[in-house]
C-alpha cells in the first residue's frame, strides 16, 4: 500500500486530463486543439504521466496511438473521476442557484433540423439554466464516445461498452413522388417502380431495403435506374421536381403531403420501421440536467411528430 500512495501523490490532474483527451481522440493533434495547447505540450504531459505510473500508456500502431493495458485501466478510472467531478460542479452550481450547465446534443441531420429544435423549444423555455448546443451529423457514435457530444438521438442500434440506450419511437417511412410523376409513370403497385427513376442515399439502393423487405419477393421492383442523392432534403426536392420516386422518413414530408406537392405512393403498404434511440455514456447518466432532458425527450412519440 505505501507504493500505491506514492503513485497517487505523483498523479497530476492536468496530466490526467491531457491523457484522457488523447485517449478519447487517439490523436495528439486533435487533443491539442481540444485543450487549446500545443501538440508538444500534450506529448510532454503524457510522457510525464507515463513516467509517474512507471509504464507506457500508449503504443504506436502506424501513426496512431493505441492504449496499452495500463492505459486502458487509467482511462476507465479517468472516465469515472472526470464524470464525477462534472456531477459535483452541477451540484455546487445548483446550491448557489447558478446555471445547471451545458448539454451538447447530437442528432441525425434531417430529424434534428426538421423536428428536434422545434420540439425542444418548450424544454428550453422551462429550463433557462440548462444551455443546449446542437450538432447534427450523419455519424454520431464516435462523437459521443469522444465526449464531443453528451447525448445523441439516432436511428442506429449502437452497441458499445459503457453506453446507456433508451428507446424513443419507431420511425415510419413513405415512398414519395409528385402527383404528375405517379400519373405519367402509371405507378399503382410496387413492381411499377422498376420502370421509374429511383432516388436513393446510395448508388446500390440499399437505402430502400425497408421498402423492399415489406414487399413480397415476387412483387419487388428491380431498381434499374438509381440517382444517388446523399441528403434526405435533396431526395425530397428532387421528387417534388418530378425527377423520380424517393424513400424517406415520413416526418420529413408531412408538410408536402398535406400541401399535395408530394403524394404517399403506397399509403396502405406496411413498411418496415426503424427505432430511434437516446444514447449517452453511463457515467453521465447521473447528471440532473441529462435526466431532465431525457425525460422531456421520452414524451416525443411517433404519433406526435405531425403536431410538432
Amino acid at each position: 500500500m505505501p507504493g500505491m500512495n506514492k503513485i497517487r501523490m505523483a498523479l497530476d490532474l492536468y496530466q490526467l486530463k491531457t491523457f484522457f483527451t488523447v485517449a478519447q481522440t487517439l490523436n495528439y493533434t486533435e487533443a491539442s486543439k481540444k485543450l487549446y495547447v500545443t501538440q508538444s505540450a500534450v506529448s510532454h504531459s503524457v510522457a510525464k504521466l507515463s513516467k509517474s505510473v512507471k509504464d507506457d500508456l500508449f503504443r504506436k500502431t502506424g501513426n496512431k496511438p493505441v492504449l496499452t493495458e495500463t492505459g486502458r485501466i487509467l482511462y476507465k478510472t479517468c472516465e469515472t473521476v472526470f464524470y464525477e467531478l462534472e456531477k459535483a460542479e452541477e451540484l455546487m452550481a445548483a446550491a448557489k442557484n447558478r446555471n445547471a450547465g451545458i448539454i451538447k446534443l447530437g442528432a441525425t441531420v434531417e430529424f434534428g433540423t426538421t423536428l428536434l429544435v422545434k420540439y425542444l423549444k418548450g424544454f428550453i423555455k422551462k429550463n433557462p439554466g440548462i444551455h443546449i448546443d446542437f450538432q447534427f451529423r450523419h455519424e454520431l457514435l464516435k462523437p459521443l464516445l469522444n465526449d464531443e457530444v453528451d447525448i445523441i438521438i439516432d436511428c442506429r442500434d449502437h452497441k458499445a461498452e459503457g453506453l446507456e440506450k433508451i428507446p424513443l419511437f419507431r420511425e415510419e417511412y413513405a415512398v414519395i413522388a409528385s402527383q404528375e410523376y405517379v400519373k405519367r409513370n402509371r405507378i399503382k403497385v410496387p413492381a411499377d417502380l422498376s420502370r421509374c427513376n429511383t432516388l436513393s442515399l446510395d448508388k446500390d439502393g440499399q437505402w430502400w431495403d425497408n421498402f423492399r423487405n415489406a414487399v413480397a419477393r415476387a412483387e419487388r421492383p428491380e431498381f434499374r435506374n438509381i440517382t444517388e442523392i446523399n441528403h434526405i432534403r435533396g431526395i425530397i426536392n428532387a421528387a417534388i421536381e418530378g425527377l423520380g420516386a424517393g424513400f424517406v422518413p415520413r416526418y420529413c414530408v408531412l408538410k408536402e403531403l398535406r400541401a399535395g406537392t408530394l403524394v404517399d405512393v403506397f399509403p396502405r403498404l406496411k413498411l418496415v420501421e426503424d427505432n430511434f434511440y437516446i444514447c449517452q455514456k453511463t457515467g453521465k447518466a447521473g447528471l440532473a440536467r441529462h435526466r431532465s432532458l431525457i425525460e422531456y425527450l421520452k414524451n416525443l412519440k411517433a404519433t406526435q411528430l405531425d403536431r410538432v
